[in-house]
């Protein structure tokens, strides 16, 4: 039976048909442009300045997507060496780290999105792109928005963590 498209799948999957859909103009803006250019000798002058907002859109957008589906690589050999319970521990140790570390990367890059925005004192200076003239923060966006999602399924896999953990607890108290 076909899965039904309906509003809810879409919200749930945003990040991979964002990703997928940047990712596709990339490689379609590229290959014309390379046609256009060797073939044609009439490069396409804006496709550069497209395709690098785009590729950053899939970047962090797309790093958002692998960390939530746990296809990010990890180097645990140290880890697996543990007993069950110190692998617990450090797993839940490092589950908090990495919420820290995702919420200053959000922190960080959002300062950096509002000084693309606004000067020193506050005023509005939106930086642009040289050749389309757009600006930069519609490109710059892509880096909290995509640390904020890390952060974000961070928390969600914590307290699914710590529900799991609990109600283990409760069972085995039960018995």
């Amino acid at each position: 039976m076909k899965n039904k498209i309906t509003l809810k799948t879409i919200l749930t999957n945003l990040d991979a048909i964002i990703t997928a859909s940047t990712l596709s103009i990339c490689v379609v803006l590229v290959n014309a442009n390379v046609i256009m250019r060797y073939f044609f000798n009439n490069p396409i002058h804006w496709a550069e300045e497209v395709v690098t907002s785009l590729f950053v859109w899939t970047v962090f957008i797309g790093s958002a997507y692998a960390y939530r589906k746990h296809s990010h690589l990890g180097v645990d050999i140290l880890v697996n060496a543990f007993p069950p319970k110190v692998k617990k521990v450090v797993k839940a140790v490092m589950s908090v780290v990495e919420l820290l570390v995702l919420i200053m990367l959000t922190v960080i890059s959002s300062q950096y999105v509002y000084h693309l925005i606004f000067n020193r004192t506050g005023k509005l200076k939106v930086v642009m792109t040289d050749l389309l003239r757009i600006p930069k923060w519609w490109t710059g966006i892509a880096v909290p928005i995509g640390f904020g999602l890390s952060a974000i399924y961070s928390i969600y896999f914590i307290v699914k963590n710590v529900r799991a953990y609990l109600d283990a607890k409760r069972g085995a108290v039960k018995e």
